[in-house]
């Protein structure tokens, strides 16, 4: 019995020594380090941090509630980037905000049923109206920020309520990208019109037919 609880405490000493992981005396708990110079570090308030041990520029991916507007929320590098491996491609700033250097959007006509066509683009884009304003945020002041463009919720969601979402708190909010399709829709329909209005005015003589 001795025996099997001295084999079992040197097993488990053993799997601790590789885990790498510590409690410090502030009840921070360091994960893949025993010091707080990289690895995952969860501090007793539940701020979370993460960074490698060969980032040499020091930051740290951050995990939390940010306490900031524009402190980085979340972020991703990219590890692909052989000549720069810290590279940030993506994150989120406290207020929301999101950077990103690209955006692909799953869109393969495999995964669409029922496809229809969008008729009255342009119409739908008379009832939105872009406009730049200052966003209400009490961490920052109004000469501290810049002004943004943007749409209005609300207008989208009387013409286009597919391109609007709310969230638990009954904020609203616009998917942009689907305000790209039917701006796209609404410029063939009035490509579609102006060659109706050429096609007229060449066929009464008032306009010369383009030539080849």
């Amino acid at each position: 019995m001795k025996k099997a609880l001295f084999t079992l405490a040197i097993v488990l000493l053993a799997l601790t020594a590789q885990a790498q992981f510590k409690v410090h005396d502030d009840g921070q708990i360091s994960l893949g380090s025993l010091t707080k110079n990289y690895g995952l570090q969860v501090q007793s308030n539940g701020y979370t941090t993460f960074r490698t041990q060969y980032n040499t520029n020091g930051s740290w991916a951050i995990l939390s509630f940010s306490n900031h507007s524009y402190q980085k929320h979340w972020m991703v590098s990219n590890l692909a980037n052989t000549s720069n491996p810290g590279i940030v491609t993506f994150f989120v700033f406290g207020n929301g905000l999101v950077f990103k250097t690209g955006n692909y959007t799953a869109s393969d006509s495999n995964n669409q049923s029922e496809p229809t066509n969008i008729d009255n683009a342009a119409d739908i884009l008379d009832g939105i109206t872009g406009f730049r304003y200052y966003p209400i945020d009490q961490d920052e002041k109004k000469e501290q920020t810049k002004k943004r463009i943007g749409v209005s919720a609300q207008e989208v969601q009387e013409v286009l309520p597919e391109a609007v979402a709310a969230d638990d708190q009954g904020i609203l909010y616009v998917d942009y990208e689907a305000l790209t399709v039917i701006l796209i829709e609404a410029v063939k329909e009035q490509k579609q019109e102006i060659e109706l209005l050429r096609k007229a005015l060449e066929d009464n003589g008032l306009l010369e037919p383009e030539k080849p």
